[in-house]
């Protein structure tokens, strides 16, 4: 197969989508499209996201040291979108679009009733690089909707939770599962 070159850039990429969450000084919440996000530890367990130029959501979770990452499905894709495209500094976007959200159960973030997969955040520490800035996060708790029984490593069914996935300028969603880790050493 022949290859071409490109210049360096972040064209493609396809990632799942969250939303971090965090509460304005006025305790109105503030949910942010966030798609650059991984686990960097697993003991301790610890996610990072990153995000580039001046937004509250950055700003929130500078000031406030927590947040929430909720999971986006295909069917939170008008939230998401509408919250990745409106600014948090004019707006109370959940109150906007009639979004219900919960208090963590650890930590004091707005967490999305209607996520199935919810990250709570306490900041450990941020890096500065480019125009952008990585959090990197300790998960203190995890809350799963009750329709997701079994939560075992590679058993969690993405094709029925449905999560949104983005790659630039576009959400797809998943269609079926083709294989599991440690499929070529049992075909073997």
């Amino acid at each position: 197969m022949q290859k071409y070159s490109i210049a360096p850039q972040r064209g493609f990429f396809p990632q799942p989508s969250y939303l971090i969450g965090t509460f304005k000084e006025d305790g109105i919440p503030n949910f942010s499209l966030i798609t650059w996000i991984t686990f960097c530890s697993v003991n301790p367990p610890m996610l990072m996201f990153a995000s580039r130029g001046r937004k509250l959501t950055r700003e929130l979770v500078d000031k406030n040291g927590m947040f929430s990452a909720n999971l986006v499905t295909t069917e939170m894709m008008y939230m998401a979108d509408y919250f990745g495209n409106t600014s948090g500094y004019e707006r109370d976007k959940c109150e906007d679009i009639s979004v219900k959200y919960i208090k963590g159960k650890v930590l004091d973030i707005p967490v999305l009733e209607e996520s199935p997969w919810i990250y709570e955040c306490k900041l450990i520490e941020t890096i500065n690089k480019g125009d952008g800035c990585i959090y990197i996060a300790e998960v203190k708790n995890i809350l799963v909707d009750e329709t997701i029984k079994d939560i075992s490593y590679g058993k969690v069914d993405l094709i029925s939770i449905d999560p949104l996935i983005y790659a630039p300028g576009q959400y797809y969603k998943l269609s079926s599962s083709i294989g599991s880790v440690g499929y070529s050493k049992r075909t073997m």
